[in-house]
């Protein structure tokens, strides 16, 4: 019987694959680097027979590691970018390699566009204060500006994660949570907004419907064989954005109240009653059609790290590294550059600076997407909640109990909880959470210690 269920992370960096036992058990990992590309500047693009090929690759590597093959995948879902897309004709092929979100094509940002967004009536059904150049809407209306007879032959719009869905089941589908970063999806109403849609210039015909984050859609058709290996009639489930994938594979709402990230980027999420627009924030569906994520971010993210390292320490891990921080006592990393001879001691105040640093964004995102309420409890998630360092950082600076979850692969196991609702495991996805999210150790502020 097949058993296995797969959450494919559509990271920026990284695509991981993700296999998991219905009970939540991590059984096989597939990790491959996104390689972009860079054909002039400020575009940053992903040709489609590449994203498949890193999919399949991490797969493999997934089904290797757990002793499997593709006919014990139960199931399958995803956790998503947010704006990469890509342009697909009437036969459904793509015209376009996929435009990642970070291509800056479409700035600056068109004056008539940013006042539209400007508008009340913008923030109040989308959630969010507007476009910048790495937003979708900017990208298409470059594509109809700068290639008018390509965009002329785009029968279809999709993002990464619609373009997935539809390749694996047919299905024109994909999911709110992923569409809400688009800014032409109405909130309240739940579905594409028309007054966006004209304003902008594009039909819903061309784009896929957005469902509820986690919702069944379908079943796999012969092309995910060809393309991935899956066998056909293997059930599915459009998924979520990753920060919101993520923050679900960590227990969000059971285990603690807000959500960080320490990835590609710095992130702060929690769950609300209302899309109220707040300043800084995204909101997005909640997988229980009633509550909504909202969702504070910083692009400036753990690569800060990776950057000293490369820079200043090349001779050194990044274990390394934080092994010298974590001699240095709380506030002590201010003086250390790690710029004057390389010593271990500046180092590590130059580290110890760097995560106390990033532990004060954090701080300044939660407070943008909980306002001055005092939040007892946090969960991490992303690369930096392997270093209990860090952790332990982000407990004295959010004086708060800072939780890290079993898994540390929480935007895939996100995903995994999503398939196994689809496989019929579970009955919801709270459900599936409960018996699959489990917490591995806990992190005290000073003020509790």
């Amino acid at each position: 019987m097949s058993s296995l269920l797969v959450g494919f992370d559509l990271g920026t960096s990284y695509f991981k694959v993700g296999l998991f036992a219905p009970g939540g058990t991590l059984r096989g990992l597939g990790r491959v680097r996104v390689e972009t590309q860079a054909p002039a500047p400020g575009r940053v693009e992903l040709p489609v027979e590449t994203f498949w090929a890193l999919l399949r690759r991490g797969l493999d590597e997934a089904l290797a590691q757990a002793g499997a093959s593709a006919a014990d995948i139960a199931a399958i879902s995803y956790s998503s970018q947010a704006t990469t897309l890509l342009l697909l004709d009437d036969r459904d092929q793509p015209l376009t390699p996929l435009v990642v979100w970070t291509d800056t094509r479409g700035g600056p940002v068109e004056p008539e566009l940013a006042a539209f967004a400007a508008r009340e009536a913008f923030r109040v059904a989308i959630g969010h204060g507007g476009f910048m150049a790495e937003s979708a809407v900017p990208k298409l209306r470059w594509f109809m500006k700068h290639e008018p007879h390509l965009w002329a032959r785009a029968t279809r719009v999709m993002s990464i994660s619609d373009y997935l869905t539809f390749a694996l089941t047919g299905e024109r589908a994909g999911d709110a949570s992923t569409a809400a970063f688009l800014g032409i999806y109405h909130l309240a109403e739940r579905r594409w907004w028309p007054a966006a849609l004209e304003f902008i210039g594009i039909e819903a015909s061309r784009l896929s419907t957005p469902l509820l984050p986690g919702a069944a859609c379908g079943r796999t058709v012969a092309a995910a064989a060809r393309l991935l290996g899956v066998p056909a009639g293997r059930p599915f489930a459009v998924g979520a954005i990753d920060h919101h994938a993520a923050a679900i594979g960590s227990g969000l709402g059971r285990l603690a109240e807000v959500s960080l990230s320490t990835g590609t980027v710095l992130a702060a999420l929690s769950l609300v009653a209302h899309p109220t627009p707040a300043a800084g924030c995204y909101h997005g569906p909640h997988v229980d059609g009633e509550r909504f994520y909202r969702l504070a971010f910083d692009p400036n993210g753990a690569g800060q790290l990776e950057e000293y390292q490369r820079r200043a320490a090349p001779e050194l891990s990044l274990e390394q590294l934080l092994e010298l921080a974590a001699n240095v006592p709380p506030g002590g990393g201010a003086a250390g550059d790690g710029a004057s001879g390389g010593r271990g001691e500046n180092h590590g105040a130059a580290v110890r600076a760097l995560l106390e640093q990033v532990a004060q964004r954090h701080r300044a995102l939660v407070r943008l997407v909980e306002g001055e309420v005092a939040v007892p409890r946090v969960i991490a998630t992303g690369g930096g909640a392997r270093s209990p360092l860090w952790l332990q950082i982000y407990a004295d600076v959010l004086n708060a109990t800072v939780v890290r979850p079993a898994s540390p692969e929480r935007a895939c196991l996100g995903a995994a909880a999503f398939a196994a609702v689809a496989a019929g495991h579970y009955a919801s996805i709270a459900e599936a959470t409960a018996a699959m999210v489990r917490p591995d150790r806990e992190f005290e502020p000073i003020a509790a210690r």
